[in-house]
């Protein structure tokens, strides 16, 4: 993910904290985080020095991100906005998945080609997305109940499951509105073009 869309998500953020080395890519922008936490095995010395905010935390139980959810909820916020999640690191990858479908926040994704979503049953999701977005729906845990509309190849009352059924690169063409009963999915969407939103 370059510098330049860091900071500029960084910007329009509320506040910003960073989970341990997370902390040294925005240093290395320019940008201090509000808090800097974690157990600081990835942290650069020279970031380390220059934060304004150390929450360390050691526990081994539990990875940066979980600290990191704890520490935003804890703070009073409902929702929150994941980047820089993605790597060479697919466990890593894998594991943030998981420490946001255990989270009590609700939880996006910003990709360095899209956005992403933690949903949650029983919900009805519905935000404008562009004509010819690519959208998957892969479940964390057996869905049911599942309605995907406003794409190429739409679900009704389906059921998605890890080693089953699941939505991938399906392909926008409407309004796009998902229902899931019961269960727990993470949303993919690449846009068509680069132009990627603020978080407020």
């Amino acid at each position: 993910m370059s510098g330049d869309k860091v900071l500029e998500w960084a910007r329009s953020a509320e506040i910003v904290l960073a989970a341990d080395g997370g902390a040294n890519l925005l240093y290395e922008n320019g940008f201090i985080a509000d808090v800097a936490l974690g157990d600081f095995d990835s942290i650069n010395n020279s970031t380390k020095d220059a934060q304004k905010n150390l929450v360390y935390l050691p526990d081994q139980d539990h990875s940066d991100c979980d600290k990191l959810l704890e520490q935003a909820e804890r703070r009073g916020y409902r929702e929150i906005t994941l980047c820089g999640v993605e790597g060479d690191l697919m466990d890593h990858l894998l594991g943030t998945m998981q420490s946001a479908a255990s989270s009590n926040l609700l939880v996006r994704f910003a990709f360095r080609r899209g956005t992403g979503f933690i949903l949650k049953g029983p919900l009805h999701w519905e935000e404008p997305v562009s004509k010819g977005a690519r959208l998957s729906l892969l479940p964390l845990t057996e869905c049911l109940g599942v309605t995907l509309k406003g794409v190429q190849w739409e679900l009704t009352d389906s059921e998605l499951s890890v080693s089953g059924m699941k939505s991938l690169s399906n392909c926008v063409t409407g309004q796009v509105a998902i229902d899931i009963h019961s269960g727990i999915a993470v949303l993919f969407l690449t846009h068509p073009s680069l132009e990627m939103p603020h978080w407020h």
